[in-house]
C-alpha cells in the first residue's frame, strides 16, 4: 500500500521557472524572504488567538475572545489575529517552493544558546511543479531576534531584561535568510543531516532512490559569502529500493549508518565504508504495509525502531532480518514515532486518527500505552521529544495545529483551570497541553532546534515558521 505524503493542491501560477540550471547557483541571493511575525500571521491562527470584530465602532473591551481551534466557528464578521505576548519569538520565511521536510543543522556556534539575536542552518527538500525544478535548500538564518515586546512592562522588569542572559542585543533589527540550492532529481519525500557530522544530508527521492550528500561546501559559501558550486553531485546514492518511501535516519551512535524503509515493507540499512558506502543486500522484512518512519535507538547502537500503516510498532536489532517485538501500536497507520534521548525507554508514536501515545519500551505490550492522547482532528504528521525538556513532545498535524505537550503538568494547575473556564460548552484542553501554535496549513514537520532550547521550527505547504513559546521553561 503506498502512503502519499505529498502537499494537496498547489496553486504554481502561470509565471515561468527558470530551470537553465547553471543560473540557479549562480549566487545566493535572497529572492526567499522573512516576514514580520504580525504581518505574516494576520488572518491565521495562533496560541491564545482573538477574534476581533471588523466593524471597528465597537472597538471596545470584551469584543475580544480566546479562539478554540476545531471548536469555535469563525463568523463572516470575524477575523483571527494572534497574541504576540504568547511567543518570545515568532518569525515567518517563504522559500520558491513548499517543503515536505526539511532538517536543523547542527554547527559550531555552541550549545544551549540563549542570547538574542539567533542564528541557524537548515537544509529542506522542495516538491516543486515538476520534478526537474526540485532541489535541495540550504538555508542561513540570522537576525533572529526576540519579538515579544509587551508595551505594559514596568521599568523594573525593562532593567531585569536587560541584565537577564537572553538580552537581545539589536532587536529592531531585521531577519535575513541567506540560500543556496543544489538540484534534486525528484521531489524530496524527507531529509535528515547526520547527527554526528551534519554536513553529510540523506534524501529520500520519490523516483524511489536515496542520495547521500556532502554540503559543506554550500554552508562555506553561506558563512564566506562567496558564490555556492554550481552544482553539486551526491556522494552515494542508495538503489536497492524497487518503490519510494519516507522512512529514514541516521543512527546517533555510528557515524555513517542510515536505515531507510520504502512503500514495499522493506528496510534497509547502509554504512560508511572509509570513502565509500555499502547497504545491506539483504532487507528487514516484518512489516505487512509501508514502513512510515524509522528511530534508532539513542543508546543501543544495533536497535531501531520502526512504524507502519500495518498500525504497528516493531523493534529491531541488526544482527538479524527480523523484528525482535511487535506491537499494535494504534487502530489506523502509525505515521511517525519519536525515540526521547533523554528518557531511553521511552517512545512516542503519533497515528493517521490523530491521536498519538507514549509507550515505556520496559513494559512494551499491545495495546498498552502508558498515555493515550485524541486531541488533534487530524492525521499526526511529525512529532519529536523535546531535547532540552524530558518531559515534553511537539506533534504537528493535519488539523492545521502544532502542539507542545509537558506530561509534567496536572490538572489542578493554574493555567489549566483559566483555560477551560467557559461556561458555554463541555469542551475542556488536556492539562498536559501546554501550547498551541497556528498559522500554517497542511503542516509537514516541526522540529526542535538541537542547540537553541526551546526553539521550534516548522513547515507547510505556506513557508517555514520559526518560534518559541513565552511559557517555556528555561
Amino acid at each position: 500500500m503506498v502512503k502519499k505524503r505529498n502537499f494537496g493542491d498547489i496553486e504554481f501560477g502561470d509565471e515561468e521557472i527558470n530551470n537553465s540550471g547553471e543560473e540557479d547557483f549562480e549566487n545566493d541571493e535572497e529572492i526567499e524572504s522573512f516576514e514580520d511575525d504580525e504581518q505574516s500571521l494576520k488572518d491565521e491562527g495562533e496560541e491564545e488567538e482573538e477574534i476581533e470584530m471588523e466593524d471597528g465602532a465597537e472597538e471596545e473591551e470584551g469584543s475580544k475572545k480566546v479562539w478554540r481551534a476545531g471548536v469555535d466557528p469563525l463568523e463572516a464578521d470575524e477575523f483571527l489575529d494572534y497574541d504576540s505576548t504568547a511567543y518570545d519569538m515568532m518569525h515567518s520565511m517563504s522559500v520558491e517552493w513548499p517543503c515536505l521536510s526539511f532538517a536543523p543543522i547542527k554547527d559550531s556556534l555552541g550549545a544551549q544558546r540563549k542570547k538574542y539575536p539567533h542564528t541557524m542552518y537548515l537544509v529542506a527538500g522542495t516538491q516543486a511543479d515538476e520534478p526537474k525544478n526540485n532541489k535541495i535548500i540550504v538555508m542561513k538564518a540570522k537576525q533572529l531576534h526576540k519579538t515579544k515586546h509587551d508595551e505594559d512592562d514596568s521599568d523594573e522588569d525593562d532593567s531585569e531584561d536587560e541584565n537577564s542572559d537572553d538580552e537581545d542585543e539589536d532587536k529592531d533589527a531585521d531577519p535575513e535568510l541567506e540560500i543556496n540550492y543544489i538540484n534534486h532529481n525528484g521531489a524530496v519525500n524527507r531529509i535528515r543531516s547526520m547527527d554526528l557530522q551534519s554536513n553529510i544530508v540523506a534524501t529520500w527521492s520519490d523516483n524511489r532512490s536515496v542520495y547521500i550528500w556532502n554540503i559543506q561546501n554550500n554552508l562555506n559559501a553561506l558563512d564566506s559569502g562567496d558564490i555556492a558550486p554550481k552544482q553539486t553531485l551526491p556522494i552515494h546514492t542508495i538503489t536497492n529500493h524497487s518503490i519510494e518511501g519516507y522512512a529514514l535516519d541516521w543512527s546517533p551512535k555510528v557515524a555513517g549508518r542510515l536505515a531507510t524503509g520504502d512503500c514495499n515493507n522493506n528496510i534497509y540499512i547502509t554504512n560508511a565504508s572509509g570513502s565509500t558506502w555499502k547497504t545491506d543486500s539483504q532487507a528487514f522484512k516484518g512489516h505487512e504495509a509501508s514502513v512510515e518512519d524509522i528511530q534508532w535507538s539513542p543508546s543501543e547502537e544495533k536497535v531501531f525502531a520502526s512504524c507502519s500503516v500495518d498500525q504497528t510498532v516493531r523493534i529491531w536489532d541488526t544482527r538479524q532480518h527480523k523484528p525482535a517485538l511487535t506491537v499494535k501500536a494504534h487502530s489506523a497507520d502509525v505515521n511517525v514515532i519519536s525515540w526521547s534521548r533523554n528518557v531511553e525507554y521511552l517512545l512516542v508514536s503519533g497515528c493517521d486518527d490523530g491521536s498519538f501515545r507514549v509507550w515505556d519500551l520496559r513494559q512494551f505490550k499491545d495495546n498498552s500505552p502508558v498515555s493515550d492522547f485524541k486531541y488533534h482532528t487530524g492525521p499526526i504528521t511529525s512529532i519529536e521529544w523535546n531535547p532540552y525538556e524530558e518531559s515534553q513532545v511537539i506533534v504537528s498535524s493535519s488539523d492545521n495545529q502544532i502542539t507542545i505537550w509537558d506530561f509534567s503538568l496536572e490538572e489542578d494547575t493554574e493555567e489549566f483551570t483559566d483555560a477551560n473556564d467557559n461556561p458555554d460548552d463541555d469542551f475542556e484542553y488536556p492539562p498536559q497541553l501546554f501550547f498551541i501554535h497556528q498559522g500554517q496549513r497542511d503542516i509537514k514537520e516541526v522540529h526542535w532546534h538541537p542547540q537553541i532550547p526551546h526553539v521550534a521550527i516548522s513547515t507547510s505547504i505556506d513557508g517555514f515558521n520559526i518560534f518559541k513559546s513565552s511559557n517555556s521553561e528555561e
